[in-house]
């Protein structure tokens, strides 16, 4: 290949990964995401990233680059609908009836119906790979990746709304890659990422409710408009590693392991509330009946800083991929994630605690089975199911994050365009089927004491999209 035309191709494929410049969630257990290309998908991320020449090694196993023989770009665009129903009741702090009086939210991202208990959330998520082999010993991966991200939308008037309206937690990160083949049938590789996590929460605080818990008893819940809005974000920098071993022509295991990244949110918070929701607010006479009945306890409607810590777990995963014959390959692996470290979710303010809210996550599991049947020489079909657990637990479960354990079944195709030499369309379909989320919580006595007893029914489904280049 003469040098002219190679760097054509090169920044073809460099043009296909920088042409990915927004991003979506689509939600996996707890609030990471699946980080790959339609292919992946389409297998229910069976194998991970050992199928031949599959690009998403650059970020989910750098090392497996190293048998990666020539470039390879890959673009890919996920769309996810995911939809959530809450049956069952809400109480305030004495017991009664939640009140379901309208909040005015110019945020709201769904319109107010009834009592709400509907909500769910639609989102697009690009992702892209590029892998370039050096040499005969070293190849360099480049890759754009949404690591962690989710969403529920709850309308503004629902059962909940002391607990949840909008929560969105969206982590993009831009990642590179080395690898290093000790020999033909071993790979070393490591790779760092830079990434920014934005999070976005607001709900209905229940001050009338907070003073009756601990200043006075018997007051009425419910009273007055207090919607908090909370924006943070964050950029934060973080390492994987990889280790790919073939036993055989047939077959190949690999290893990888992303490291915990220490990840501290900043940002602001403000309060839209009504006139008697202000007043329960205002110092500027004295104390406010937030401080009387919370010492220590500020608030400001008009904005003040905020902070979150909101690490981003480490994981762990083993894929091993077959090759039965020309036609039939297989993949299955297991994905550890350190969930444990997840202990608590807590909101700041110049270095005081607005609220904590205990989730106590629990490490957990997910396991693929898929694989790829070359059906003629241009046309490949897949399919695959996974099984992921959920890292919440029923005591500390809520509307924000109403996740439990889930399946994944899928489907996809790949097809060579003969017309470009080099060109792959991929499609693939997924279906989550998650177990019905128990929800039995009581919000903090400074959130309004208010009590949930129900379930949540979750359902969700994505459609992935990509070119693949090689050149």
């Amino acid at each position: 290949m003469n040098n002219k035309k190679h760097k054509i191709q090169t920044v073809i494929g460099l043009a296909m990964l920088g042409g990915l410049i927004s991003s979506g969630s689509v939600q996996a257990g707890g609030f990471t995401t699946p980080t790959y290309g339609t292919p992946g998908w389409g297998r229910a991320f069976g194998g991970g990233s050992l199928f031949k020449n599959d690009p998403s090694a650059a970020y989910n196993n750098p090392a497996a680059m190293a048998f990666i023989d020539q470039n390879v770009a890959q673009m890919t665009v996920d769309y996810a609908r995911i939809k959530l129903k809450y049956k069952g009741n809400a109480y305030d702090y004495q017991g009664k009836p939640a009140s379901s009086s309208p909040i005015d939210d110019p945020f709201a991202q769904t319109p107010i119906e009834g009592n709400g208990g509907e909500g769910g959330f639609t989102a697009w998520l690009p992702t892209g790979f590029l892998v370039m082999p050096i040499n005969d010993r070293f190849a360099f991966g480049l890759s754009q990746v949404v690591p962690m991200g989710m969403r529920s939308t709850w309308d503004s008037d629902w059962k909940g709304k002391d607990f949840a309206v909008d929560t969105k937690i969206e982590t993009a990160g831009v990642s590179g890659s080395f690898s290093f083949k000790v020999n033909d049938q071993f790979a070393l590789g490591l790779g760092a990422i830079v990434q920014h996590t934005s999070g976005f929460v607001s709900q209905n605080l229940n001050l009338s409710g907070a003073a009756g818990v601990s200043l006075l008893p018997g007051a009425p819940s419910g009273v007055g408009s207090n919607l908090m809005r909370v924006k943070v974000d964050n950029t934060s920098v973080g390492w994987f590693t990889g280790v790919t071993w073939k036993p055989t022509e047939q077959d190949t295991l690999g290893l990888n392991y992303h490291a915990k990244i220490k990840n501290k949110l900043e940002g602001k918070y403000n309060i839209r509330a009504d006139a008697l929701g202000r007043s329960y607010t205002d110092s500027s006479s004295g104390p406010s009946l937030v401080e009387l009945a919370y010492p220590g306890l500020k608030l400001y409607p008009d904005g003040a800083n905020a902070s979150a810590q909101l690490d981003i777990p480490a994981s762990a995963g083993i894929d091993w991929v077959h090759v039965f014959n020309d036609r039939f390959t297989l993949g299955v692996s297991a994905l550890w994630t350190q969930w444990s470290s997840f202990k608590d979710l807590t909101l700041k303010s110049d270095g005081n605690t607005i609220v904590s809210i205990p989730y106590k996550y629990k490490d957990s599991m997910m396991y693929s089975l898929g694989g790829d049947y070359r059906f003629t020489d241009q046309l490949t079909l897949r399919a695959g199911v996974a099984f992921d657990e959920t890292p919440t637990r029923g005591s500390t479960r809520d509307p924000r994050i109403p996740d439990n354990d889930r399946w994944f079944t899928s489907l996809g195709f790949g097809y060579d365009i003969k017309a470009i030499p080099g060109l792959t369309i991929d499609g693939a379909y997924s279906r989550q089927f998650v177990k019905e989320a128990r929800i039995k919580t009581q919000n903090q006595d400074r959130l309004g004491g208010s009590r949930l007893d129900g379930k949540v029914e979750a359902s969700g489904e994505v459609v992935s999209l990509s070119a693949t280049y090689h050149f």
